[in-house]
């Protein structure tokens, strides 16, 4: 296959269906594909908005590529194209999704094949990444477990990172600080139990990612280790990875004609929602603030009545 049919071989998948023969083109001919891979990356981290529904998709399939190859040449460009801001609706947040939390970890891991030197560098980068930032801190936690890092070598990068954290508080270090944190509880690193737990007072955590009450508890007994659960995987395979992902949403979406079919049904004229489903009364009297939610701290039992502890549930 030349270039143009491998790279076309992406866009003729169907809707909510992954792009198999892309896929396969492109791992039998890497040698072709990974310069046009590079090529889109760079595109994106120039302009990136511009890229076409096309082209995101072979940014998108192509950078977890890396990863079941265990490309580590592509590090430092992996690294490029996610030191950018990736909160909610950012250019790379419409690309990537929940995979920013969910899968850039592996994939970090697997690049970074046990250098936590560069890892690090990434972190303390002066570029507004959040939670690619965050997923770089688990994995450095991750090598710790793997037992690449020692326990001395990651006590110093706690202390190096914390440091910088407190220089300037914010959205982005508040968050980074509340993975520093309960990374340290999971992992049973106590040498920062007591100035964690200090910090409580000091308005330096992201409560919406750990509640102060779950760093003051500061619960060992149970932590959550990135690689024994599987959250990290130092074996990727795209296809059957993002397969499994689609059969935790199977059924749960429907088509644009689907919904309209739908909502036509339950408007129908002997429906009994047709008067209330869109009525403002109705919707108020049956509503919940979301002042009055409670908040599911990482320790308690999961909400979907699994019976496990939502940090090891439906968190991840």
């Amino acid at each position: 296959m030349n270039v143009e049919q491998i790279l076309a071989a992406f866009t003729q998948a169907d809707d909510n269906e992954l792009p198999l023969a892309g896929i396969e083109a492109a791992k039998a001919n890497w040698a072709l594909f990974y310069p046009e891979l590079v090529k889109v990356i760079d595109e994106f981290i120039a302009e990136p908005a511009s890229l076409s529904a096309e082209r995101q998709n072979i940014l998108f399939y192509g950078t977890f590529l890396l990863a079941e190859l265990k490309y580590t040449p592509a590090l430092d460009k992996v690294l490029e194209l996610f030191a950018c801001q990736d909160t909610f609706l950012t250019p790379i947040e419409s690309v990537f999704g929940d995979t920013l939390t969910e899968l850039v970890p592996s994939l970090f891991y697997i690049l970074a094949d046990g250098n936590p030197e560069v890892l690090s560098d990434f972190i303390l980068g002066d570029h507004l990444a959040m939670y690619s930032k965050g997923s770089a801190i688990e994995v450095v936690f991750a090598q710790f477990e793997a037992g690449v890092v020692s326990r001395a070598q990651l006590v110093d990068y706690i202390s190096l990172w914390k440091n910088t954290f407190l220089i300037s508080t914010g959205i982005t270090h508040n968050f980074l600080m509340s993975v520093l944190a309960t990374s340290c509880i999971d992992y049973q690193i106590n040498e920062f139990k007591n100035e964690f737990i200090a910090l409580c007072n000091k308005k330096v955590f992201d409560e919406d990612r750990a509640s102060l009450a779950e760093i003051k508890a500061w619960d060992d007994t149970d932590g959550l280790k990135q690689i024994e659960l599987g959250f990290i995987q130092a074996d990727f395979n795209l296809v059957e990875t993002f397969e499994s992902w689609g059969m935790k949403d199977e059924g749960a979406t429907l088509s644009e004609a689907s919904v309209e079919e739908e909502m036509r049904r339950l408007l129908g004229e002997n429906n009994p929602f047709a008067n209330t489903i869109f009525d403002e009364d109705f919707i108020m009297e049956n509503s919940v603030p979301v002042s009055s939610l409670t908040k599911v701290g990482r320790n308690d039992p999961c909400p979907c009545g699994s019976g496990k502890k939502y940090k090891k549930c439906c968190l991840h």
